[in-house]
């Protein structure tokens, strides 16, 4: 052997074995561990998935201690074999016990196990789901009674449980508070003519498919379904559920997911044995092809948040040649026509709110692309006091690929497949292997996670479905076991062991509910709140150990831990050691416990008002759509109204209000009088309505001492239609206004520029002619006694697609200068010397600072007596990605030379640049450059940018970049700026809006910020989270659920104050919505 060879060896046995020692998880042979389960399909028995449509959905797992011997066993549920119970005999072996314990099941096809104590005599019992009464499966769901000697018997019947429905899993809790364990039956629908239609169907239940509540009566389960509030149609395509207290009012909610086109399903508990499904008021979006879900508090607020899982793929290829998202017409016709909520083929991670609301931020936290995923499972794997995330993934064949979609929408193929098995094989060879590795993700401080699938598992392409954890080995980390598809059960052993210290707790509760499920144990260190509840059904058809389970990293004594009962009871440890599993019963000295103490603060800050002020405007978008007339566009441009102004219209010293409108819809003024407002027509706008406006000022621009209107026009659909609007006096008569040559404007500011002490103005636009990317000039308008006029124009031609604008004295020179922010461009600054502007962005602001910029104004956040700018930007919770290194590119130009500009978006991945359109998307437009090019999707998926279009053909187009997508703010360093971001909180979702005023009445200064969009393509999913935030200082930020206000699922486009009687009002206009009033404190004493 030479030299060369020796060394190439001994260096992949050393990266072997270094990276199998960091790894975090050790897989555990079979030869070792005895575990030799496999949930095998069996081909023979002629059923595919062309016949059942979850035939790849798999098969369950449930861990648990059955013999209370102090040693977790595994239950194995087979889709069409037999199940298997093993009974843990430590030292990380296991006995096959299943054959003598009786377990192995009768029912034709399996799905999800559960172990819960159904009979509170102290030993869990397991429940196993079944699918009955299609494609000729028989049998039943089984409840197998643990009969304390290592063997179980079968008493479905006897406990009202023997049920023959198409079911998914079962999640055990006492709903009603009783003390006994009721059970939640998650069915599955199919596709039949009764499960499409509207999302009403959900109303009329279906035996088979419809979910089921079950109350516990004395051992004798009863159905309660519809006298308790639970949905049970036809459209119910139940595969995940996750148990938990997400209001934190001492009731026990449940959170569904549905796959397809029904909506997951939100029941709050409301305490009197009924629920009431609230998910289009606490979420602004779900999955749309939701599966597994689990529960956890991962920002240690006290309030669990959730994870749902979909199926988007990371990989490129995968990606592109997936079937993915609606059109945004179709996504328009099932939520407003058909009424199902607003639905994205990704993973979500749920942010609560202090139980008032979701913000949703799986894009923002890294997990939001998983591929074909099933099972996710929050715990602290590394014991450092965050939550990780771990995810069983894979499908055998991908019915989602679009090369066999379009193969299967050939009419005759489809009746073939339909109508016999002659083409099942054929058809069944189109759908590609989708085998993926799990996924493994580390928790980390301000909502991040990191992908550590490469380095704390093996990586393989096993199907893994269900999952779940337990602390098999006794050593206080957390292990996990998942149920493979033709392939032998993992077991995945944590080896963290002595390197991070944990406490695990288990609860003996008593009465009926034994283990204590329901109920919460909060951790309290010096730095930390750790909250985590006993519940087992978690995952996807599965159940993890009735355990509590804490990572504290070096932390050796926890200060102490808070036990709430589920009675509603708490007691409390005080200075407990960590590496320890405590055994706690209820103190029986304990108190009733007030779960108020558990509910975030709510500083008392805004308070809506009842009337409104009378101010009944409700802003009304037209039915333009922008991705009509420019399908590759990014996002509209249309939808950024409504124009909204404050000031005294009718010189009575009294604020008024305009509003805007779209175009083909009416603006509205409303004038203040004694106890509010009241709507005022006026002519002049009445006749203007075929304007759409985008921005207004009000001011005396005629020296008349009565104040005038300019209004601007913008994001119309016209380019004709981009006119400004001069409104003069109490009457506001139409007068003069020069051409701006079909800008399309964003925003206009009034500044007196030349010190003569008229009001001259500044207009901002976003676009020419109306064609997104074309770039457009902004203007400064001299005022003349009224008459105005275009200066400087060539200081402000083309400066970018500009979105907002500020008129500041940023170099303290005394005069009035203009920072500009907008889209592809960044901040740009103009100095004013002498009536003179100059732009000077170089010299204040040298970083490169390209964003999609929303908004800006002044505040000094860092209280050092200078002006410091905070900006609004895109935000980090976004497909769009970029950065310093790899900035997001947009290419412009009119490429297929048919007299069209188009704009192809690429986002890097890997080091490479891809289109973030799909095939079909790019072949409607450039249909003879790539029709012939790339017949088929698979020739097409992992493409880069360069292999797609011809390199000369980029490198001719006017090239666009964005470098930072984070909204904070710009730290004034005497004159000189410095870019610095906002915590991830408030990189949500684009902030469009901010307004200075007192609003806490301590007598100082502070910005409340809002926004949210939702002019994207169902590609990006909506930014709906947003609840708005009041900004004290840089490191004093209040959320909207912190300070009484909530503004998610609302496009607010602007914001102001409005003085009345004595009092500051904030205004809130909202895109498509009703503007709302918000009552703001009195200053204190």
């Amino acid at each position: 052997m030479n030299n060369f060879i020796k060394i190439g060896l001994a260096s992949l046995l050393l990266i072997g074995c270094s990276k199998n020692e960091n790894q975090l998880f050790e897989k555990l042979s079979p030869d070792d561990s005895n575990v030799k389960f496999t949930n095998q399909l069996d081909e023979s028995k002629n059923i595919s998935i062309l016949d059942y449509l979850y035939y790849y959905n798999g098969g369950g797992v449930a861990l648990g201690d059955i013999n209370n011997d102090g040693l977790v066993d595994i239950y194995f549920t087979s889709n069409q074999g037999k199940n298997k119970l093993y009974l843990n005999k430590g030292g990380n072996q296991f006995e096959d016990v299943s054959v003598k314990a009786g377990v192995e099941g009768e029912s034709d096809w399996q799905t999800g196990s559960i172990m819960a104590d159904v009979n509170g005599d102290g030993y869990l019992d397991i429940y196993v789901c079944a699918v009955v009464g299609i494609n000729g499966f028989e049998g039943h769901n089984e409840l197998y009674i643990n009969n304390k000697d290592n063997t179980f018997t079968e008493s479905a019947a006897e406990y009202g449980l023997d049920i023959d429905n198409y079911s998914t899993s079962a999640a055990f809790l006492d709903y009603d508070n009783d003390g006994d364990l009721d059970m939640y039956l998650l069915n599955h629908a199919i596709h039949s003519e009764s499960s499409y239609g509207k999302a009403d169907i959900r109303n009329k239940r279906s035996y088979e498919s419809g979910d089921k509540l079950f109350q516990n009566d004395n051992g004798h389960f009863v159905d309660v379904s519809e006298k308790a509030g639970i949905f049970g149609g036809a459209n119910g395509y139940g595969l995940g559920i996750a148990v938990s207290d997400f209001n934190l009012d001492g009731n026990p909610d449940i959170y569904v997911c549905n796959d397809f086109h029904e909506d997951d399903y939100y029941y709050l508990n409301n305490g009197d044995g009924t629920f009431t499904e609230s998910m289009k008021n606490y979420f602004g979006h779900t999955s749309r092809f939701s599966m597994g879900v689990d529960a956890a508090d991962i920002n240690h607020d006290g309030y669990p948040d959730l994870m749902t899982l979909d199926m988007l793929p990371e990989n490129e290829t995968a990606l592109k040649s997936s079937a993915g998202d609606d059109n945004p017409q179709m996504l328009k016709y099932r939520t407003e026509k058909l009424g199902y909520h607003y639905q994205y083929t990704r993973n979500m991670l749920q942010i609560n709110q202090g139980g008032k609301h979701f913000t949703e931020i799986a894009l923002l936290s890294g997990v939001a692309a998983t591929d074909w995923s099933w099972s996710t499972l929050f715990a602290d794997y590394d014991q450092d006091g965050e939550q990780d995330i771990f995810v069983c993934n894979g499908i055998p064949k991908r019915p989602n690929d679009l090369d066999y979609i379009k193969y299967y929408s050939n009419s005759n193929i489809k009746t073939k497949l339909n109508s016999t098995k002659l083409l099942d094989k054929q058809a069944l060879k189109k759908m590609p292997k989708g085998n993926v590795s799990n996924y493994v993700f580390q928790g980390g401080k301000d909502l991040q996670f990191k992908n550590r699938s490469t380095d704390w598992i093996e990586n393989d392409s096993i199907i893994s479905n269900g999952g779940a954890y337990a602390d098999l080995d006794n050593d206080g980390d957390l292990d996990v076991v998942t149920n493979n598809l033709n392939n032998l059960a993992s077991i995945y052993i944590n080896k963290t062991n002595e390197k991070a210290n944990y406490l695990k707790l288990k609860l003996r509760f008593g009465s009926k509910n034994t283990f204590g499920i329901g109920a919460k144990v909060i951790s309290y260190t010096k730095d930390q709140k750790q909250f985590k509840d006993i519940q087992t059904t978690r995952g996807f058809q599965s159940s993890s150990e009735p355990i509590i389970h804490f990572g504290y990293g070096k932390i050796s004594q926890v200060d102490s831990v808070q036990i709430i009962w589920p009675d509603k009871t708490v007691q409390t440890l005080k200075n407990v050691k960590t590496n320890q599993t405590l055994t706690v019963q209820p103190n029986k000295l304990r108190k009733v416990f007030n779960y108020a103490q558990l509910h975030a603060r709510v500083l008392p800050i805004f308070k809506k008002s009842v009337t409104n002020l009378g101010i009944d405007f409700i802003h009304q978008e037209n039915d333009f759509v922008d991705f009509t007339a420019q399908k590759l566009i990014p996002y509209q441009r249309s939808d950024r109204g409504p124009a909204t102004v404050v000031g005294d219209l009718n010189n009575d010293g009294k604020s008024d209000i305009f509003f805007g409108g779209a175009q083909g819809k009416q603006a509205a003024i409303y004038l203040q009088n004694g106890n509010g407002f009241s709507k005022k027509a006026f002519s002049s706008i009445v006749a203007d309505s075929i304007y759409e406006d985008a921005s207004a000022v009000i001011g005396d621009f005629n020296g008349d001492h009565q104040n005038d209107l300019v209004v601007a026009s913008g994001s119309g659909q016209f380019a004709a239609d981009l006119v400004h609007r001069l409104y003069l006096g109490n009457t506001l008569t139409k007068s003069a206004f020069p051409d701006t040559k079909a800008m399309n404007a964003s925003v206009v500011k009034t500044i007196d520029y030349d010190k003569d002490g008229d009001l001259d103005l500044f207009i901002g636009n976003n676009s020419k002619y109306n064609s997104f990317g074309k770039m457009p000039d902004c203007y400064l308008l001299n005022n003349n006694k009224g008459i105005f006029s275009i200066v400087q124009s060539k200081t402000f031609a083309a400066i970018g697609m500009v979105t907002d604008a500020l008129v500041t004295d940023f170099n303290k020179d005394g005069s009035q200068d203009v920072i500009v922010v907008g889209e592809w461009m960044e901040p740009k600054f103009f100095a004013n010397t002498k009536g003179n502007f100059r732009e000077v962005t170089e010299t204040v602001l040298p970083d490169n600072q390209n964003g999609l910029w929303q908004s800006i104004t002044s505040f000094d956040i860092d209280q050092d007596g200078d002006q410091d700018y905070l900006v609004g930007n895109w935000g980090m919770n976004s497909k769009f990605k970029s950065s310093q290194e790899f900035p997001m590119k947009m290419y412009y130009d009119d490429f297929d030379a048919n007299g069209t500009f188009e704009t192809i978006i690429t986002i890097e991945k890997n080091g490479k640049y891809y289109t973030t359109m799909g095939l079909d998307e790019l072949v409607e437009e450039f249909s003879g450059m790539l029709k012939k090019k790339f017949n088929t999707y698979k020739s097409f998926a992992g493409k880069t940018v360069d292999e797609i279009f011809d390199v000369k053909m980029l490198e001719k187009a006017a090239l666009y970049e964005v470098y930072n997508l984070k909204s904070g703010y710009l730290r004034n360093d005497k004159g000189k700026f410095t870019f610095v971001p906002f915590s991830n909180k408030m990189q949500v979702a684009p902030i469009t809006s901010f307004v200075k005023a007192d609003f806490d009445g301590d007598r100082k200064e502070e910005v409340f910020a809002a926004g949210n969009y939702f002019g994207v393509t169902p590609y990006h999913s909506r930014f709906d989270g947003f609840s708005g935030a009041l900004i004290k200082d840089q490191k004093t930020i209040f959320l909207g659920n912190q300070i009484g206000i909530d503004l998610t699922q609302k496009a607010v486009r602007h914001l102001d104050i409005i003085p009345l009687n004595g009092k500051k009002y904030l205004l809130v206009t909202i895109n498509n919505k009703k503007a709302e009033v918000y009552e703001l404190p009195m200053n204190k004493n």
